[in-house]
């Protein structure tokens, strides 16, 4: 079995389009069709099924397609750890962070800082995107680490994820909401109110501590999951004067026509975590020691 069979199998596996594989590996289709057919000999079972909806993958090939991904994306783990084993040498690392527009301001631009200090010749390309998103590219060696946002994540085979930090939470509203003026707000202040939050499968639990609190103080507060991102929040809390729960580091951002409140003491806390493969190359292990400080201190002062 070819490790290039792996890889073109697992290509057409994510595309269901050979001949969009094809043009992008800049092979022939027939190439491409027996590169399949040879992984298919190998394997002993069909991988592809057509039906009428088109390319589909047997029960082998499905399994085949999980545990291939993870096998591909250890071994390219592998490779990049070893070319950069060593201090000092170019090295390019990928770094995904959750749609909070704060995030690079507070937590990685000062932890790359530090990082050149001791891999000066490091460099990094960044993914801004929502946290499931995120955990799918580190599964897949797409990223070499990310910052996830609050909420609860599956287990990942071959990925660590790991709090980075604590952070205090606010309220966002639009600056003409009733509760606007107030200089802090209670848990009990939004019993009457719609929090709105983003879609579950982007962004899983994300309100998770905001519902515990309500529940303590003895509602269930309304609620509507429906933002993909930040902007879209920000429209969805307009158009429906509801209130949406941020981590602190929006305090920091301009967020046009929005108010952000501060929550009475006790207050409320939301975590922030850090996904990594479990056999990073140590620029990436020192990037997210590095980064969770950066985290701390910036959620203490914010």
């Amino acid at each position: 079995m070819e490790l290039r069979h792996l890889r073109t199998f697992l290509a057409v596996a994510d595309t269901l389009n050979i001949s969009e594989v094809a043009r992008r590996l800049n092979v022939t289709q027939p190439a491409l069709s027996r590169q399949i057919r040879e992984l298919e000999r190998d394997v002993g079972h069909p991988l592809f099924v057509r039906g009428p909806k088109g390319l589909g993958l047997t029960e082998s090939g499905a399994v085949l397609h999980a545990d291939a991904s993870r096998a591909i994306a250890a071994l390219d783990q592998a490779l990049k750890a070893s070319r950069g084993a060593g201090e000092g040498k170019a090295q390019f690392l990928n770094v995904g962070y959750y749609s909070n527009v704060c995030v690079w301001a507070n937590i990685l631009g000062p932890a790359f800082e530090r990082l050149g200090r001791k891999y000066p010749k490091t460099t990094t390309g960044l993914t801004e995107s929502t946290s499931m998103r995120l955990l799918e590219q580190v599964s897949k060696g797409e990223l070499d680490m990310a910052l996830l946002g609050p909420g609860e994540y599956p287990k990942v085979p071959g990925v660590e994820i790991a709090l980075a930090c604590t952070v205090p939470a606010v309220a966002m509203m639009p600056a003409n909401h009733r509760l606007a003026k107030k200089r802090q707000i209670s848990v009990e202040d939004l019993r009457d109110e719609v929090i709105v939050g983003f879609k579950q499968q982007l962004e899983p639990s994300r309100n998770r501590a905001l519902l515990a609190a309500c529940s303590a103080a003895g509602f269930k507060p309304k609620t509507a999951d429906v933002a993909s991102g930040v902007p879209e929040l920000m429209l969805e809390v307009k158009k429906r004067m509801g209130v949406a729960v941020l981590d602190s580091f929006a305090r920091v951002a301009p967020l046009p026509g929005m108010a952000l409140l501060k929550f009475k003491p006790p207050g409320l806390s939301l975590d922030i975590y850090a996904a990594y493969s479990k056999q990073a190359a140590p620029a990436v292990s020192l990037l997210v020691e590095l980064a969770s400080a950066e985290a701390k201190r910036a959620a203490a002062i914010v």
